[in-house]
């Protein structure tokens, strides 16, 4: 039996269980096959296994005539990319704004459109610096937040925001956000007048608090490991890695759903907290924030002393949750 005589749906479901480039490399076999192949259902199947879309849109949103022509954007548009890479960037970003959307849309709002490869192509030649791959496509996807910083005086709503969250007692309130390429640069040029070694050690500004009590993040573009500084940064040079290094692997040729960086993993374990409600949103009057003092179990335990009952928080891999919670 020959495929010619094998029927219809039988071709159909052969295709379903197919990757893209299979199904691109049987269109061209003859008309018949070139028909299936066409099949927009296919497309909307392979869309939807691939990238959780649902309808016709490219990577910026906007709507396609078709699934087909969908997908075909999506891979011509990372094409410089590693698809497993951008397929898992695409999941961590759909877990942390699909949680915005239910819970605060106020703070998805902020999320910038992906940056283009001319806006990344500044960022490392002005810096002097090369972005690890997980960072240049979680770029791509969401260029940061549009976040005004603000003064200790300031009563503007939106110093709460940041999609990474915070923490607040007394007097001392940290909200941490994403920052964009333009601030990337700009913040990264100005902190390093003061803090040469991080120049020279090529890490670039990619978070910070928007608040007056200052919250840093570096992502060192050599080893791929995200830091957090801590209240001694500017007299000791003090850094706080936020990740465990042996979890970074940047170099996967064979591999390249092995390659991630510090940053990558960081997304991914904050989307997981938010999604599991580990962390929770925390409604103070008219002000909405992310809240990353743990409040639910494996995170959260309590236990009772001498008639005392207090909590106990047992964290697991995610150091950079941790060190929000070092005082600045």
């Amino acid at each position: 039996m020959d495929l010619e005589s094998v029927g219809d749906l039988a071709i159909h479901e052969i295709m379903e269980n197919l990757k893209p480039e299979d199904i691109a490399r049987i269109s061209c076999v003859s008309n018949r096959f070139k028909s299936f192949t066409s099949d927009d259902s296919l497309w909307s199947k392979i869309c939807f296994r691939e990238l959780s879309l649902t309808q016709p849109i490219d990577h910026l949103g906007n709507p396609t005539p078709s699934f087909k022509e969908a997908y075909q954007t999506w891979r011509e548009a990372f094409v410089m990319y590693p698809w497993s890479l951008v397929k898992r960037v695409k999941r961590c970003w759909d877990n942390i704004k699909t949680w915005l959307t239910n819970n605060f849309p106020e703070a998805k709002e902020t999320l910038c459109e992906g940056a283009s490869e001319v806006e990344i192509q500044e960022l490392e030649d002005v810096l002097n610096v090369k972005l690890p791959l997980p960072t240049r496509i979680l770029y791509r996807f969401h260029n940061g937040q549009e976040i005004e910083k603000h003064d200790h005086d300031t009563s503007t709503s939106d110093i709460s925001l940041g999609i990474i969250g915070g923490y607040s007692f007394y007097d001392h309130f940290v909200n941490v956000y994403l920052l964009p390429i333009s601030q990337v640069i700009q913040e990264t040029q100005q902190i390093s007048h003061n803090l040469g070694f991080l120049r020279r050690s090529k890490y670039v500004l990619v978070a910070a608090s928007s608040t007056y009590r200052e919250k840093l993040f570096f992502l060192n573009c050599t080893n791929g490991q995200l830091y957090v500084g801590t209240r001694n940064l500017l007299t000791n040079r003090d850094l706080m890695p936020c990740v465990p290094q042996n979890l970074i692997s940047l170099h996967h040729e064979m591999d390249s759903e092995k390659i991630q960086d510090a940053m990558l993993l960081w997304l991914e374990e904050h989307g997981r907290r938010l999604q599991r409600g580990f962390i929770k949103l925390l409604e103070e009057g008219n002000a909405k924030s992310i809240s990353l003092f743990p409040e639910e179990s494996p995170v959260c335990s309590t236990a009772v002393t001498n008639g005392v009952q207090v909590g106990e928080y047992i964290l697991p891999l995610m150091l950079a949750l941790l060190a929000l919670f070092i005082q600045a």
